[in-house]
């Protein structure tokens, strides 16, 4: 299983997955540095975490999993080399988990980056002239407390993109239901039935009802192990030829 798993990551060397990791952080500063220089943002760490926290289990990291997933796919359908993977001489659930394992592994990086440069933006932010001046002190055990809930949620959404992107050759199947996921969360973000629906659940973990914040963690977490699970076992039984 190691083997598989070191061979899978070498593969993301020689793809642009990494880019697409590294947009999210990036955009994440950027967009908190501009509006802690701009001197109209929220002036104190528990805002400002909370609100970088928002903006990553709302658009970000549904985002992220559509890319990633994607790209990973996209090493083997796009050269055709499913045939060759699936040939060697492992069981083929193996090589879906390891995929499946890198693709959570990949999204808990992003997640950390995005969360570290939730920090540095208004570090960043505060050394412009004219800038807001922050008040209070940077809270980490909230910080890891929303974004490891918010991943946690999350884990149905990255399951449902991942098998999507795994089954389907063409690049359009996972990315249009990704959006169309996304776009119905953006309409429905106050529907009371919205905890069911898996694009909303990161973002209900920062409800104010403590019930309500369970509920998403645990239906996403174990949703997206399940989903994962059979999606491996559904995938390893493919006739790839």
């Amino acid at each position: 299983m190691i083997r598989i798993l070191l061979a899978e990551a070498l593969k993301l060397r020689r793809s642009l997955l990494l880019l697409v990791a590294a947009t999210p952080p990036v955009m994440v500063f950027l967009l908190g540095m501009l509006i802690v220089a701009s001197g109209e943002g929220p002036s104190e760490w528990t805002m400002l975490t909370i609100s970088g926290a928002a903006v990553w289990a709302f658009f970000l990291m549904p985002m992220s999993a559509i890319g990633l997933t994607a790209l990973m796919a996209q090493l083997e359908h796009g050269p055709g080399t499913w045939t060759h993977t699936l040939g060697l001489p492992v069981p083929r659930w193996q090589v879906f988990l390891a995929k499946a394992i890198l693709a959570l592994l990949l999204m808990a990086a992003v997640s950390l980056a995005v969360a570290l440069a939730s920090w540095a933006a208004p570090m960043a932010g505060m050394l412009v002239p004219g800038s807001v001046a922050v008040m209070g002190d940077y809270d980490p055990g909230l910080a890891w407390r929303l974004y490891s809930q918010i991943l946690m949620s999350g884990l149905l959404v990255i399951a449902i993109q991942w098998t999507l992107a795994m089954r389907f050759r063409s690049f359009a199947v996972p990315v249009s239901a990704g959006i169309g996921g996304t776009f119905v969360a953006v309409a429905a973000t106050s529907a009371d039935k919205g905890i069911y629906f898996p694009w909303l659940m990161p973002v209900n973990v920062m409800a104010s009802d403590p019930a309500r914040t369970e509920f998403v963690i645990k239906t996403g977490l174990i949703g997206g192990v399940i989903v994962f699970a059979l999606a491996i076992l559904w995938l390893s039984r493919k006739d790839w030829r």
